[in-house]
């Protein structure tokens, strides 16, 4: 009888979930996701110079972790052991290049600075000559006003040269210099920023430092926060952060590789044409290169004022040579660049610059390119499920 009973226990139809159940589940799921959206927007857009110095940290991170590879796959050393390898030989090499270069890089920079006024008065005059040149002349004026950079600006009746401190040498109608009344506050300011940059870059240098040595640590710690949440969040998580390691490392292996190639052509090119400061210039284009896009347009600028300084058949070589440079640099650098690294669209590009000087200001554009290869790996790896980087490791096609 109780065997019976036991069977139609079991025969009988379990009752139905209560409907919209798994709607609930799903509509809160979306509330939530919704939320934390918005929290990370919000943070995004409070802490953004913090959000700018962690990921600063990083890109040092993986620039440290790439040098130490070799030290770690043919010296066999530990993995902290490789990276404290790749500090020292970095340093060595900053201060080899500083030692072996160091008087000609400082004299021809500091020609280059002592030149570019005289240059801009020079271009200013060769402007002047062309039809619509008055007109170019006056906007660049203007510009430059609301910029605060009139170099007239200390001139003139109330100028700030006219408030003075008064000395017992001036009081008794001496000729001593009269000293600024805000020379002090501007000793000040300027030791403050200084003071503030030296700090943020040391805390880049020393978090970059403590993130290569580790990573596994930080990466598994990411994802156990994620995965008290859900698992499939937190298998995503560590797909995400291998990607975006990945990417950034074989960005800054073609980046650097292209600045050494652009300074060195850029050198070459400007010592050929009879420029002014040839190595300087290279240095200049090297550096800029790093920044997408409109760091080629920033090195040009010193290269066109110095030709102008000397005549108009030198400004239209130094446009040539540039523009010779960058035609070469995007119709063949960059393919070959691209085979080993991450395609990143020139669209994706260009709108990256642009949101992150919205959002993070000036070093926000220095930074957008590597930002938007981490955001362009994840979506297409993780978002779209699409395989990234190939078997043999080259990219996939954008």
């Amino acid at each position: 009888m109780a065997s019976l009973f036991r069977k139609l226990k079991d025969a009988a139809p379990t009752p139905p979930s209560p409907p919209g159940s798994s709607e609930t589940r799903a509509r809160r799921q979306q509330v939530w996701l919704a939320a934390m959206l918005v929290v990370a927007g919000l943070l995004v857009w409070k802490l953004n110079h913090i959000l700018l110095l962690l990921f600063g940290a990083i890109l040092l991170a993986v620039l440290l972790r790439t040098i130490a590879e070799p030290f770690e796959r043919y010296l066999k050393l530990p993995q902290r052991l490789a990276v404290l390898a790749a500090l020292v030989s970095l340093l060595v090499l900053i201060s080899v290049g500083a030692w072996a270069f160091g008087r000609e890089i400082e004299s021809q920079l500091s020609a280059l600075t002592e030149q570019l006024p005289g240059a801009w008065a020079a271009l200013r005059e060769q402007l002047t000559r062309l039809p619509f040149g008055a007109e170019v002349v006056e906007r660049l004026d203007a510009m430059i006003e609301q910029m605060g950079l009139t170099p007239d600006a200390g001139e003139g009746e109330g100028s700030e040269a006219d408030l003075a401190v008064p000395t017992p040498e001036t009081a008794a109608g001496g000729s001593a210099p009269r000293l600024p009344v805000d020379i002090f506050a501007n000793v000040g300011a300027f030791a403050a920023l200084v003071v503030t940059v030296l700090s943020q870059l040391g805390l880049v240098v020393f978090a970059g430092l403590f993130l290569a040595l580790n990573p596994q640590s930080y990466r598994s710690g990411a994802v156990a926060l994620v995965e008290r949440i859900n698992k499939r969040a937190a298998e995503k998580t560590g797909r995400a952060i291998e990607l975006a390691g990945t990417g950034l490392k074989r960005w800054i292996l073609a980046q650097l590789i292209t600045m050494v190639i652009i300074g060195v052509v850029t050198g070459l090119g400007a010592w050929a044409i009879g420029l002014p400061s040839p190595l300087a210039l290279g240095i200049i284009a090297g550096a800029l290169e790093f920044v997408t896009l409109v760091g080629p347009i920033l090195a040009f600028i010193p290269a066109i004022l110095l030709a102008a300084t000397i005549g108009p058949e030198m400004m239209l070589w130094t446009i040539v040579l540039y523009v010779v440079i960058q035609q070469a640099e995007g119709n063949i650098l960059i393919p070959l660049m691209q085979k080993r690294m991450v395609a990143l669209p020139p669209v994706i590009a260009l709108f990256a610059i642009i949101i992150s000087a919205a959002l993070f200001g000036p070093l926000g554009v220095v930074l957008a390119a590597p930002m938007a290869v981490c955001v362009f790996v994840i979506l297409k790896g993780v978002y779209l499920e699409e395989d990234v980087f190939g078997e043999d490791g080259s990219p996939k096609g954008a």
